[in-house]
């Protein structure tokens, strides 16, 4: 029952996001419009309330990094391992190997975390949220890595970190968290008013990151997908989690500490994927395939994950 209570509430957030999509309950613009509010002011104000006043335990911290970083590059070698057997063209391999390792963290990865932790240690939600700014870092270095050796459209590899930075400036997930360490670190406090204001903006991210995952959610690409868009997206919500937990097998961790490094590795495919594939010359109608089919499987997945770690 306490999985169903943890996991109920997200699928059904994602299912209410689309069938209001779907029924044009709420407009395609309305969405649109959602996603940005969500990406920019949302998720930014809960990650800067939350960290700015969080007790940072860096010890903790690091285990669990190492923990999510190692499952990470043994998941992206395994990926890799699968497209030489499948000897899948060069765009092809950089969008089946990206799709295998990049989970979505802040939109599906921290919600699940928070649902599913906070109620057994109150310390999860901060360690989770603490713990997004290196997993975002993280994601994004891989994956840009991975496009552009396998791209169609090679670049400099000075304009490959200047493009990598630039859109690390730019991405406010990573910067609010920059932000939330560095008054933590400093000892400034945020006024009352602003804090409340941070925070009550925050509380509405959760729902409303679930409703837009659902109202994005293009189910009509799996039609047709070819077995590789099936297998990556296994690799993701099957094999990768796996690997998390024999890992972690091999460290002294609480059960905090090592759920939300498996979490954070079990989540599906992100979205953000699939526009990276389609910018840098690799294979975006498969990258489109494996966001979708990975985050109906995660339906799935996700539920066998909180058991066999609780």
């Amino acid at each position: 029952m306490f999985i169903l209570n943890s996991i109920a509430p997200i699928f059904l957030l994602i299912a209410l996001g689309k069938v209001l999509r779907k029924t044009e309950f709420l407009p395609e613009v309305f969405f649109k419009s959602l996603n940005r509010f969500v990406f920019w002011l949302s998720l930014p104000a809960m990650l800067i309330s939350n960290i700015s006043r969080a007790s940072l335990d860096f010890p903790t911290i690091s285990r669990i990094l190492l923990i999510f970083t190692i499952g990470t590059l043994l998941s992206l070698a395994f990926a890799w391992g699968v497209s030489l057997i499948l000897k899948l063209p060069s765009a092809t391999t950089g969008a089946f190997i990206q799709g295998s390792f990049r989970g979505n963290g802040a939109f599906v990865g921290l919600p699940v975390i928070i649902y599913t932790l906070s109620g057994i240690d109150a310390d999860a939600e901060t360690l989770g949220t603490v713990v997004l700014a290196p997993v975002v870092v993280f994601f994004n270095i891989l994956g840009v890595s991975v496009l552009l050796h396998y791209g169609k459209e090679k670049q400099s590899v000075g304009k490959s970190v200047s493009t990598f930075v630039l859109q690390m400036v730019k991405n406010p997930l990573l910067m609010s968290c920059v932000i939330g360490i560095a008054l933590n670190l400093i000892g400034v406090q945020l006024p009352l008013f602003l804090n409340r204001s941070l925070e009550a903006l925050g509380k509405a991210s959760l729902p409303l990151i679930l409703m837009s995952i659902g109202a994005s959610l293009q189910v009509d690409r799996i039609k047709g997908a070819a077995p590789p868009s099936l297998i990556a997206s296994l690799i993701k919500v099957v094999i990768t989690p796996a690997i998390g937990f024999l890992i972690a097998g091999l460290f002294d961790l609480t059960v905090t500490e090592k759920m939300i490094a498996i979490l954070y590795l079990a989540c599906p495919t992100a979205g953000m994927s699939y526009i990276m594939a389609e910018v840098m010359g690799n294979d975006a109608t498969l990258a489109g395939r494996i966001v979708a089919l990975s985050t109906l499987l995660s339906a799935i997945t996700l539920p066998f994950v909180i058991a066999f770690g609780l």
